[in-house]
């Protein structure tokens, strides 16, 4: 009997019934060819339907040619995709979860891609964030686009979908006719409040004469825009309240942010530590004010979040969508009071969205299989023939590396030179908005390792000697890499201070005056700032980048931003540290070479890279027939390919166990 006595309740959504309140929301996978879902999204939301969800959104799908996102952008309008969609409808319906489709325009909304298609609008405004100028809609444009909304909408009924998502949110086409910012017209679909809520209205109206009444249609939108001159949370009041007396609305789907700035824009998908389901008071609002089943999402990770949400009203069903990025299995894992075996998401942004801003296929720091379930099947199909596997090192790549031999059926030994498991996140885990992700990954491996037959190891250094007599089959080096030191400073000036040490020094042992060298333009340098400012030193960030944080994702990046301005960090880019002479330290100029002087210091950080740990290696790589270097020991680099390449090196040891095998035959 599980103890979520809500969450795992049905649910009825208009013409739609889900077996639970669990939903994944509309993300964009990338796998998308010529606007047609390819079977790499199917295999990626099947393995979310095995793992128990009620209702899966698919990414959102443009209504019309000038609505295209990007290069990968399903295009909702072409009959083209029908099979594809069928296709995914019923391997997900075998699973007893119902799939909808989400409906976007996203207006002057225009992602760059390799091809930076024209932007429409109700009005010439830009979007700051883009730097996009639309060109007005005409009113021929406006009923090509309302059409295309209703068109889209049959297609996807047409496909066996079980319903639509008109897409309302983060500032995108619908919103932009709301908002007197973006609305200067002057015509019928402009001006006061009805005429800005004219576009919406007829396009609802046109898909249900195009649908049917058997089918299941509502909409998404941003309950606070937070941003300037963006919608709150009483014009979105306002707005619900007239749609549901103008239109049959069947839900909505509740969230917050807008695309068009860089500080409405963290909301799309916030990273930690922002706060757990800070959008459900929104969404008891809107749920009131609609009298309709109202979803709500955003850093949503545990299920008893998600039971606390629906138990109390605040909203009808609650997205999971990072969480079930993360560890498709959740809903079950739940609903079978298995809690502890849940891997949550660690809410770094890197191969989610990061992906999909970088054009990549979707995937997941701490799951590296998500995105690549069709890719590695066959793979996870083959097991050990019971080797012995000797990883050492129990960073994110040594620890992902022993799991995954664990499971497929090999002996692992995991030995680890220090007291605990984890490597650099023990770092990462004393940094001031770092904490909750090292924390959390900590515990999801902490959690895996207890469920598996792994010997682990600590407190051990491995020898040459040591391998010897442990006589491993396979030899997996995942020592990691330590501090870089420039050359061009004595080892012995106690003023300068490397970021691994920094975090476990007293206040006292640091001076008031601090220079932080950022050389990465990654989390390191800017956590060390803002750890110093919030103790109250002045600080000065300088980095070698174009821009502060230039490594780190937007969203991310946004929200480290808004901090460093908070507490008054001085910020200079495209500089280098240029060494320090007695008591005076310089930097460069990266463009212009100029040496400048740095003002008044006490103690100078250096977040200035890590040098891979190779000595190993060398002196052990003839003691196994197979050896690997994975993670920062092969070259520093980020999480995720350190447990990428802690998951595939081991997948791909199957291949030449197939070899062994058929030599042994």
């Amino acid at each position: 009997m599980t103890h979520f006595k809500h969450l795992f309740t049905s649910l009825e959504i208009g013409n739609t019934t889900l077996k639970n309140r669990i939903l994944s929301t509309a993300h964009q996978t990338n796998h998308v060819k010529d606007g047609i879902p390819t079977t790499d999204m199917a295999a990626y939301h099947v393995e979310r339907a095995k793992g128990g969800i009620g209702l899966i959104i698919l990414e959102a799908a443009a209504v019309h040619k000038s609505g295209i996102l990007t290069g990968k952008t399903i295009a909702g309008y072409d009959k083209r995709i029908i099979p594809a969609y069928s296709d995914i409808a019923d391997q997900l319906h075998h699973y007893g979860t119902k799939v909808f489709s989400q409906l976007l325009h996203g207006g002057r909304e225009v992602i760059s891609s390799t091809y930076r298609y024209p932007s429409w609008a109700p009005s010439a405004e830009p979007s700051l964030r883009f730097g996009s100028m639309p060109r007005p809609l005409s009113k021929e444009d406006i009923e090509e686009v309302i059409e295309g909304f209703a068109d889209s909408a049959k297609i996807a009924k047409d496909a066996g979908l079980d319903g639509v998502e008109f897409a309302c949110s983060h500032g995108y086409l619908p919103s932009q006719f709301w908002s007197s910012h973006t609305n200067h017209r002057t015509d019928e679909f402009g001006g006061s409040f009805e005429n800005r809520m004219r576009f919406s209205v007829e396009v609802i109206k046109r898909i249900w004469e195009k649908v049917g009444e058997d089918f299941t249609v509502g909409i998404r939108m941003s309950a606070d825009e937070k941003t300037m001159d963006g919608l709150n949370v009483k014009d979105s009041t306002q707005i619900v309240e007239y749609l549901v007396e103008k239109v049959r609305l069947d839900f909505i789907n509740v969230t917050s942010g807008d695309s068009s700035t860089y500080s409405g824009s963290t909301h799309i998908a916030p990273a930690s530590p922002m706060k757990h389901a800070y959008n459900a008071p929104s969404a008891f609002k809107l749920r009131m004010a609609g009298a309709v089943p109202v979803f709500v999402g955003t850093r949503i990770l545990d299920p008893k979040e998600a039971e606390d949400i629906v138990s109390t009203g605040k909203a009808d069903a609650v997205g999971m969508t990072r969480a079930t990025i993360t560890d498709p299995e959740m809903p079950n894992k739940a609903l079978n009071n298995n809690l502890h075996l849940i891997n949550a998401c660690i809410g770094c942004l890197q191969a989610c969205i990061g992906h999909y801003h970088k054009g990549l296929q979707i995937g997941c720091v701490q799951n590296p299989l998500a995105g690549k379930e069709a890719q590695l099947s066959s793979q996870l199909q083959k097991k050990g023939l019971g080797q012995h596997v000797l990883v050492i090192g129990s960073g994110p790549a040594g620890i992902q590396a022993a799991i995954t031999a664990d499971r497929q059926g090999y002996k692992v030994t995991l030995v680890e030179q220090s007291n605990k498991i984890g490597g650099l996140l023990n770092t990462m885990k004393k940094a001031p908005m770092r904490h909750e992700m090292a924390e959390t990954m900590l515990d999801n491996y902490q959690r895996q390792l207890s469920t598996t037959n792994i010997d682990i190891q600590l407190n051990k250094k491995v020898t040459s000697k040591e391998v010897i007599s442990i006589s491993p089959d396979i030899i997996i080096s995942a020592v990691g890499s330590r501090t870089y030191k420039p050359h061009r400073i004595e080892t012995n000036d106690t003023r300068v201070i490397y970021v691994d040490d920094l975090f476990s020094r007293q206040n006292d042992a640091i001076g008031k005056k601090t220079i932080v060298f950022d050389f990465a333009g990654d989390w390191s340098g800017i956590e060390a700032s803002l750890y110093l400012a919030e103790k109250g030193k002045e600080v000065t960030l300088i980095t070698a980048k174009l821009h502060v944080g230039q490594e780190v994702h937007q969203y991310l990046r946004n929200s480290y931003m808004k901090r460093l301005y908070e507490l008054n960090v001085q910020m200079i880019t495209h500089h280098d540290f240029g060494g320090i002479e007695g008591d005076k330290a310089f930097s460069r100029n990266l463009f212009t070479h100029e040496t400048i002087d740095l003002p008044e210091w006490d103690n100078i950080i250096l977040a200035y890279g890590r040098v891979p740990n190779t000595e190993l290696y060398e002196d052990i790589k003839h003691l196994a027939p197979t050896i690997h270097q994975i993670g920062d020991c092969l070259s520093p680099r980020t999480i995720e390919e350190a447990t990428t390449e802690g998951l595939e090196t081991i997948l791909h040891l199957q291949d030449s166990n197939e070899t062994l095998s058929i030599q042994k035959s």
